[in-house]
């Protein structure tokens, strides 16, 4: 089982400062948590002394089995046997809206981020545990070395911080890197969803050849005439490369491409 854990990618949390600092970084409402990943409940505990309903859904089926019994049997504890990255998240969050809870483990933590990170008409704020590369990666600014397609859907999508960073003796067992935590307050996209989907599509062509300037990056999407106009367009500069754009920039780039090009 060990072994099976750690080729997850997942480390229990063992610290209680850090577990009661991440359910600090919750909002008071909803009063609702959907923990994802609860493990031997060393999150769940904490969460369960302050909130009405904690929902935890858990890859482990002995884990999961074990839970309840771990901590009491609460009345308020919703124990699911399942996999983040495949569950139905309406059915998941029924009864909703909910906040986001969890230690995620290295493997899958930004497979599930991206499923959650444009529900906000499920889930209100997500305060997650992930790799330290990955929590900079949320919150790097416009022409950050870390800036990247995941820059750009939480930015599409959120409002993110990185509140702190947890060492690996914080964990058993120990990782090798370090880690960090990150609130995500969500909101509605800041364009229709097929202008967002267009810009990201733009993005991760881009990002693929993040060291040439903006024009050459995007040069496999359509002509070199239309991609120049395009830029000209929306005021990028002529040494632009993919990490230096805004999100705005990228959704101008979207709208000024035709559609067939940018999709």
């Amino acid at each position: 089982m060990r072994i099976r854990r750690q080729r997850l990618g997942q480390h229990f949390l063992r610290d209680p400062a850090t577990a009661h600092a991440i359910v600090a970084a919750l909002a008071d409402t909803p009063p609702r948590v959907l923990e994802i990943g609860p493990g031997r409940g060393d999150l769940t505990r904490p969460l369960l002394e302050r909130f009405s309903m904690v929902r935890a859904v858990e890859l482990d089926e002995r884990l999961a089995a074990a839970l309840p019994g771990r901590l009491g049997s609460p009345a308020h504890l919703d124990v699911r046997h399942g996999d983040g990255l495949a569950l139905d998240l309406d059915g998941l969050a029924e009864g909703g809206p909910w906040q986001v809870a969890a230690n995620l483990p290295f493997s899958v933590g930004t497979p599930i981020l991206r499923r959650l990170l444009p529900r906000h008409d499920l889930f209100t704020v997500l305060v997650v545990m992930v790799q330290v590369e990955v929590g900079r990666r949320l919150v790097a600014p416009d022409g950050g070395t870390g800036r990247g397609l995941l820059t750009l859907e939480a930015e599409a999508y959120a409002r993110a911080e990185l509140l702190f960073t947890v060492p690996p003796r914080c964990f058993s067992p120990p990782p090798r890197v370090t880690s960090a935590v990150v609130r995500l307050a969500l909101h509605p996209s800041p364009a229709p969803p097929g202008t967002v989907e267009r810009a990201l599509g733009l993005a991760s062509v881009a990002f693929t050849h993040r060291r040439k300037k903006l024009a050459n990056a995007l040069a496999s999407i359509g002509s070199s005439d239309d991609i120049a106009a395009a830029l000209v367009a929306v005021g990028a500069r002529d040494d632009m490369r993919p990490q230096d754009p805004s999100l705005e920039l990228w959704l101008a780039l979207a709208g000024a491409l035709p559609a067939s090009r940018s999709a």
